[in-house]
């Protein structure tokens, strides 16, 4: 169990589960993502390091608690999220996320290789990321991901399946950023940043998606700075129209 393609574990999870194996898939501001796999299903799955945020004991709790109901979500619109824990690397503390792992890249990758996409594709596309939406919205109490954008939406490349990601990254920089504004501003609604706000938030970055999708431009790529698009923004002005 401890070699898989003739590549050697370098880590594992507590229980023993998942082994990491030193193949980096991808890298971010605060986290990086290696080839994992799990041994309870022979299956290669996404072993993802990020750096500690220094959370207090209650914000702790507060994660752990919201990563146990995400193992428990199953759609076939959703990356799967397995298991997070605490760990040290390099004698620094950072937090392993293990999901499901995508290799085809996301939306935005597929954006930059082919520029125009077919309506058809992207009417395919919306449905399913709009179907995937519908499951966390439904829930009891309802799953808000907050940072819905075309980095992270995934696709399977053989099937062309679309799966909405990150989501225990979204819920982990909440719990640790719980006092500031959180999310990506190209893709954040006016009532997120006055941080009373309910799922229809992701309903208002699954436009701005779609924005995207359609043009291959970021929404408010006119503007220069976070605080040009917060104006245009709160002032309900559409992207790629002058600043008020």
């Amino acid at each position: 169990e401890e070699e898989e393609a003739g590549m050697k574990a370098v880590a594992t999870s507590p229980d023993g589960r998942f082994l990491k194996f030193d193949v980096e898939l991808g890298r971010g501001a605060f986290k990086t993502v290696f080839k994992g796999f799990d041994t309870d299903t022979w299956v290669e799955v996404a072993w993802c390091e990020l750096q500690d945020r220094k959370l207090t004991k209650a914000e702790q709790q507060r994660f752990k608690e919201e990563a146990e109901m995400l193992k428990g979500l199953q759609h076939p619109n959703i990356v799967r999220f397995y298991d997070s824990w605490e760990s040290t690397l390099k004698g620094k503390k950072c937090i392993v996320l293990v999901t499901e792992l995508m290799t085809s890249g996301t939306l935005k990758t597929y954006l930059k290789r082919f520029k125009v996409m077919k309506p058809k594709v992207l009417r395919s596309w919306c449905r399913q990321i709009l179907k995937g939406l519908q499951f966390l919205h439904t829930r009891t109490p309802p799953i808000i991901h907050r940072d819905l954008k075309c980095d992270n939406i995934f696709i399977t490349g053989p099937t062309g399946s679309v799966k909405i990601g990150d989501l225990g990254l979204a819920t982990l920089m909440r719990t640790s950023f719980a006092k500031s504004v959180i999310g990506t501003p190209e893709f954040m609604a006016p009532e997120m940043y006055e941080e009373r706000y309910d799922e229809s938030v992701d309903v208002y970055a699954f436009g701005m998606c779609l924005l995207e999708m359609g043009t291959s431009e970021y929404p408010y790529s006119e503007c220069h700075n976070a605080a040009q698009i917060y104006r245009k923004v709160t002032s309900v002005s559409p992207p790629g129209t002058p600043e008020p």
